[in-house]
């Protein structure tokens, strides 16, 4: 499964690597917390613009539309022109788009600024993934992609009590003046402290004849990456997995916990908040574990997969019988496996990627979970509603049902993950 060992090289002991790695996470600090920020000021912007749920979840949904069409094009140019101009120019546009979002005099403004904000964003992490596997050995890259991981989900859990802290205190729109002018700094920090990689030695891999070869050019490198079976593999497996992950994260879980504990928000949001904890500690533990140990990384993405689907089993079969104390281990059980199965998966297409094609590839394979979370929420979120209310709250057949479809897609997703291999993602 693994490479073949790479030659000592003195630019993988660069201590300046360690400059690079923890610009990019302060900055990936602020992509979470963009992803999640407009959550708790829901109320602020509609009194500010006097709009509806309708026009606000519009104005929201413009971070990931963006986001997601952005990646193919931004992953080709951190091959190009390097991740380090890409991670710092694209930070600059996001800073923007935080202005335009604070001075917003309209909704339609606020959603040119969110859109402006979810581009800028949009540049961070597959580049990022691309300045990692030059700084880090291959080895490293899994327990280096879960340490960002673990940084943006703190920037996640930064953007709930603390962003409402302050937005309450000083207002929405200073705050997001603040939280531009930082994003601008670390835009500009990136440029000036951090220097691009130059490599001593080249590293031997066994796929060298690949990255050897020049560049062939945008379409034909998509082309080839699109043409493989195990890049299409490992995007099916991200979709589902992913897209019920957030679904149930980002949608459902709170109001599902109100009904099935018959808790307050506020405990349900606490038992909630769980599973970004789990992914802060699963992360970096799954991205070191298979690394530490020279684990094969395509069985321990069926082992954390299987895991992932008895958590949705355990839901739907036996919540009746969980409580608090059952709910609190669950889906910190869950966060784990998930942030297991992000830096496990990302570590397998490192694996399996030439250098030279590793921001491309990158850039295709990353819009497939948020389009996963696109495709669950709708059609949950349809399943739920026929359901039914009973009093302010939604029906738990309507849950049951809805998360049956989240099972079956883990469920194809565990079987999906026995075809994985440690083939080339580019060029079967």
């Amino acid at each position: 499964m693994a490479l073949m060992n790479q030659p000592a090289d003195a630019s993988y002991r660069d201590p300046h690597r360690w400059v690079v790695f923890s610009v990019i996470c302060l900055i990936y600090f602020f992509v979470y917390f963009h992803r999640v920020s407009t959550s708790v000021i829901v109320s602020d912007l509609l009194a500010s613009f006097k709009t509806n749920a309708t026009a606000l979840g519009v104005m929201s949904s413009m971070y990931f539309y963006i986001y997601a069409l952005e990646q193919p094009i931004v992953g080709y140019l951190a091959d190009r022109i390097g991740p380090r101009r890409v991670i710092a120019y694209w930070s600059m546009a996001a800073a923007l788009g935080c202005f335009i979002f604070g001075i917003a005099p309209s909704i339609g403004w606020a959603s040119l600024g969110r859109a402006l904000i979810g581009f800028g964003v949009g540049g961070v992490y597959v580049p990022a993934l691309k300045a990692l596997s030059l700084w880090f050995r291959e080895k490293a890259f899994a327990t280096m992609v879960g340490l960002l991981m673990s940084v943006g989900n703190v920037g996640a859990v930064v953007a709930t009590t603390p962003l409402a802290w302050a937005a309450g205190s000083w207002g929405w729109r200073p705050t997001f003046f603040l939280i531009g002018g930082v994003t601008m700094g670390m835009a500009i920090l990136m440029l000036t402290i951090t220097r691009d990689f130059q490599p001593l030695k080249k590293p031997e891999t066994r796929y060298d004849n690949i990255p050897d070869m020049p560049s062939p050019g945008l379409v034909r490198n998509t082309a080839t990456i699109l043409a493989s079976i195990q890049l299409w593999l490992v995007a099916a497996i991200f979709f589902g997995i992913y897209g019920t992950a957030v679904t149930l994260q980002g949608l459902w879980a709170t109001p599902f916990l109100m009904a099935a504990l018959d808790v307050e928000r506020f405990v349900a949001s606490k038992l909630n908040m769980l599973i970004p904890i789990g992914v802060i500690v699963g992360a970096p533990f799954f991205g070191w574990l298979p690394d530490r140990f020279s684990l094969n990384k395509a069985k321990t993405l069926t082992l954390i997969t299987a895991v992932y689907t008895l958590c949705w089993l355990a839901i739907l079969l036996v919540f009746d019988r969980l409580g608090i104390v059952g709910f609190t281990m669950l889906f910190f059980v869950m966060g784990v496996v998930i942030g297991g199965f992000i830096s496990t998966t990302w570590g397998i297409v490192r694996e399996t990627t030439p250098a030279v094609r590793l921001g491309l590839t990158s850039g295709i394979l990353n819009p497939a979970p948020f389009l996963g979370v696109a495709a669950f929420q709708v059609l949950t979120g349809i399943i739920i509603d026929r359901a039914g209310r009973v009093g302010e709250l939604y029906s738990l057949s309507g849950f049951k049902s809805a998360f049956g479809v989240c099972l079956a897609g883990a469920a194809i997703c565990l079987v999906l993950s026995f075809l994985v291999r440690t083939k080339p993602i580019v060029g079967d």
